[in-house]
């Protein structure tokens, strides 16, 4: 991929350093990341083991946080690309794997979108996923995030996914990778 080849000094000791300083889960989700362009963060990291439905992946400024949610990714996926950043910011990333639960939601269509209700049979849920399988897929995604204890959500559709299959995951977060800490340049 065009500009890996080109990783900043600095860049390569602080991927090093937060090797170094791990954290519990390590283990089971190493978090990786390198600065593809100045201002381009790819981050990647190893497959779970079995039983786990999903990662969330998070980021901050800060190293106290608060900790923004980037995305609810699925278990297939082992890579993501932060790009166009802030230059000469630090950006500390971290990922946590989930599970839980499905189950199909009541739907009503309206004319822009659908309406999904649940039953909450859970009682330590972190949140709620609706999830999506697309008519040509055969895997779901996450498409909304719901939080605790609430049993309905709206979706605004795009054409053709009305068709789609959904269903409700009552998620359950585990713990914390390692933080991977890059500065953006230029």
């Amino acid at each position: 991929m065009r500009g890996k080849a080109r990783i900043a000094a600095p860049a390569a000791l602080i991927l090093a350093l937060s090797a170094c300083t791990a954290g519990p889960g390590d283990t089971e989700q190493p978090l990786r990341g390198v600065l593809t362009t100045p201002t381009d963060i790819d981050l990647d990291w190893t497959q779970a083991r079995p039983g786990v439905d999903g990662y969330v992946l998070e980021f901050a400024t800060e190293e106290a946080g608060p900790y923004t949610v980037l995305d609810h990714l699925p278990p297939q996926v082992s890579a993501y690309h932060h790009p166009d950043l802030l230059p000469h910011t630090t950006f500390r990333y971290r990922l946590r794997a989930y599970r839980g639960p499905v189950s199909r939601p009541v739907r009503a269509e309206l004319p822009d979108g659908i309406r999904f209700t649940w039953t909450d049979d859970s009682t330590n849920e972190d949140g709620f996923l609706l999830e999506m399988r697309k008519q040509d897929s055969d895997r779901y995604d996450p498409v909304a995030v719901v939080e605790p204890d609430v049993v309905h959500t709206t979706l605004v559709t795009l054409p053709g996914e009305k068709q789609a299959t959904f269903r409700i995951r009552a998620i359950v977060l585990g713990e914390q990778s390692n933080v991977v800490r890059l500065t953006t340049g230029e």
